[in-house]
This record gives C-alpha cells, sequence and structure tokens, in this order.
C-alpha cells in the first residue's frame, strides 16, 4: 500500500482530548456504575483514564474516549475481553464492568460532543518498566503472550474495519510521516519500512492470523511487588486488531531489543514463547523484518504525535529511546540473519 500523504487525522490518535474535570468524573462512577468514590487521573496515550478509589476499598477504571473512537471498535475490545473472561487463563486480566442498566459502553455528553464511557476492573501490581529485569521474567513474558494468544484464538467477531496507526500490516502506509523523524536516525526507519514492504509483496498475507494483544509492552504489563518475574496482569487492549499472530511476538520483542540484555532477552522470550505456542518457519523467516518494522515505528509514531502534541511529549515518547537502541542494534544483522539465529536458537520447528 502507497500512501503519498499523512495519515487523516480525524482518529482516535489525533483527535484533540477534552479534559473532563474530577468531579464529573465522580458523578458519572456514581450515577451509571454505582461506584461511589474518589477520581484520579492515570497516563493514557488517546483517551482519558481514571482510577475509582471506592471508600469501601474497591477500585477501578474509568475510561472516557475522545470524540473520534467508534462504538463497533470499543465493542469489539469488550466484547474480546468478555471472551478472555470465560477462559481457564491464569493471567489475571480486566473485566468490562456493566452500567445499571446492563450496558458495557454508555454514550454521554460532554459539553457539545458525545464521547463513550466504560468501566472495567482495577488489577493490582507494578508496571514492568519500574521493576527489575530477569531471565525468569522475560521467559514468563513469553509463556504468557503465548497463553493469551491461545486464548484469543477462537475469538472470531465479525470483521472490523479499522485503519489502527499501530497495526504493523499498516507500516508502509506510515512513510509520509517519515519527515518527522530527525535526520540521524530517518534512514534506519526508512531501510525498516523498505523491508517491510518487500516482506508484503512475498506472501505475508498466507501466515496464520486471529485477534492479537498489539501491545505487550513493559507499560502495559503488571508484575508482584515482591517477585517481578510473576505477571500479575496484562492491561489496555486498545490496540487489539486481527492479524498475523506472529505480529503479537514482533511487538513484545520490540521491548526487549533495546534493553541491556538485548539479544539474551529477545531469546529467552522467543524460547518461552514457543515452548508453549511452536513457531512454523515461515513465521520465524517473516519476524525479524517484522521486529524492524516495529521498532522503526515506535521511533516514528511518537516522534509525529510529539510535534502535535508537545504538551503530552513526555509519555508520548516513552518508549521511543529503547525502540531507536533496538533498531541500532539489529542495524548490523540481516533479516535472513537473524531468521537463522533465531531457527537455531529454538531448535526443532513443529
Amino acid at each position: 500500500m502507497t500512501q503519498t500523504s499523512e495519515p487523516d487525522t480525524n482518529d482516535a490518535l489525533t483527535a484533540k482530548l477534552e479534559r473532563t474535570p474530577l468531579a464529573r468524573v465522580e458523578a458519572i462512577a456514581a450515577q451509571y456504575f454505582c461506584i461511589a468514590g474518589r477520581a484520579s487521573v492515570l497516563s493514557s496515550e488517546r483517551d482519558e483514564t481514571f482510577l475509582i478509589q471506592a471508600a469501601h476499598g474497591q477500585r477501578a477504571i474509568l475510561k472516557i474516549a475522545n470524540t473520534a473512537e467508534r462504538a463497533d471498535v470499543l465493542t469489539f475490545q469488550t466484547d474480546a475481553l468478555r471472551h478472555l473472561e470465560r477462559k481457564p487463563l491464569a493471567l489475571p486480566l480486566p473485566k468490562p464492568i456493566p452500567a445499571y442498566n446492563g450496558n458495557f459502553l454508555l454514550k454521554l455528553g460532554f459539553g457539545s460532543d458525545q464521547r463513550f464511557v466504560r468501566m472495567l476492573t482495577f488489577l493490582d501490581g507494578v508496571q514492568l518498566y519500574k521493576a527489575p529485569r530477569s531471565v525468569p521474567q522475560i521467559q514468563a513474558l513469553g509463556r504468557s503472550l503465548a497463553q493469551l494468544g491461545h486464548a484469543l484464538a477462537d475469538f472470531r467477531p465479525e470483521p472490523l474495519l479499522q485503519n489502527l496507526l499501530w497495526d504493523i500490516r499498516n507500516a508502509a502506509a506510515l512513510r509520509p510521516l517519515t519527515s518527522h523523524v530527525g535526520e540521524e536516525r530517518r534512514s534506519l526507519v526508512v531501510s525498516a519500512l523498505d523491508g517491510f514492504e518487500r516482506l508484503a509483496s512475498s506472501g505475508f498475507s498466507g501466515l496464520p492470523r486471529q485477534v492479537i494483544h498489539n501491545d505487550f509492552n513493559p507499560h502495559n504489563i503488571l508484575v508482584a511487588a515482591d517477585d517481578p518475574a510473576e505477571i500479575t496482569g496484562v492491561i489496555d487492549f486498545g490496540d487489539l486488531v486481527e492479524a498475523p499472530l506472529i505480529n503479537d511476538l514482533a511487538v513484545a520483542l520490540s521491548y526487549q531489543a533495546g534493553g541491556d540484555e538485548g539479544m539474551e532477552a529477545i531469546v529467552a522470550m522467543l524460547q518461552a514463547y514457543h515452548a508453549v505456542r511452536p513457531l512454523s518457519a515461515d513465521e520465524l523467516s517473516a519476524l525479524p523484518c517484522l521486529l524492524r518494522t516495529r521498532l522503526a515505528m515506535t521511533v516514528l509514531i511518537p516522534e509525529w504525535r510529539a510535534s502535535l502534541y508537545p504538551e503530552n511529549r513526555d509519555y508520548i515518547l516513552r518508549n521511543h529511546p529503547a525502540a531507536l537502541a533496538g533498531l541500532i542494534r539489529l542495524a548490523d544483522h540481516s533479516d535472513e540473519a537473524l531468521a537463522a539465529f533465531f531457527r537455531q536458537t529454538i531448535g526443532d520447528l513443529a
């Protein structure tokens, strides 16, 4: 897919986010979800997210979508979480909380706008990026991602048409945004996009597909405070998409590539994932390119968005340094060499 202009700015990542007073948030939680408590703001990329702390100790998450969010996309995410709720999955996940009328998605007025509101259960734990790293932890991440993929494998909703910027399949359409990337790293990003276009033209569509989490990053993974190798939750299903399953692993590995452990972390996660959900030869062949592409996207998209919203620059660029480090680390290795290394690492293929 070739695109000669920048993406439409009327979408959930670029729509201007209006701030809702905490008093209004607390009133919504009490009136519509019957949870009375104090509201506090949580960091979020494209919606407003609040922690509701009730007097009796209950905690919940209230989300107010921006005006560009679509009802069918939010329903898709809610249905996926309800599907996962019925699975014998040891991995804790947020659960949708119905409003007083039984609906999981409400449309309320905010000034002259109508915005969607929903509530989720709260998961306790420390965000992974704040916790010390270890090989057992990385292995637990690989197993958890594979288990999540298994649990989503039979979630087959009606086809949903959405043009999600963070979907690796749409990487080629991001080429116009490369003008926002600093000159000293632009060639790395452009080279990754070139590689993706070659992969996409050579049979990428034949890889196994299903609904995937698509955002298995250290801000969306919770670990136990007293045991950072214990995964206590996965949050933020806002990038959920139907795509090749291998994309989910590429996303997760991209957040390991730039860390101090580098390739060792990639190997540990790859082996743990493969032990639960064996990878095919075709998936392993595509993985290096997909990994490089996701790293390039995590450099490109935030630099573009930070130029649009400088007031939220720090949060938008939170994963940028590690992504750039990972992209630089992989630059000396061809996709073919990396694929051969991955095959050697995991041994016999299914």
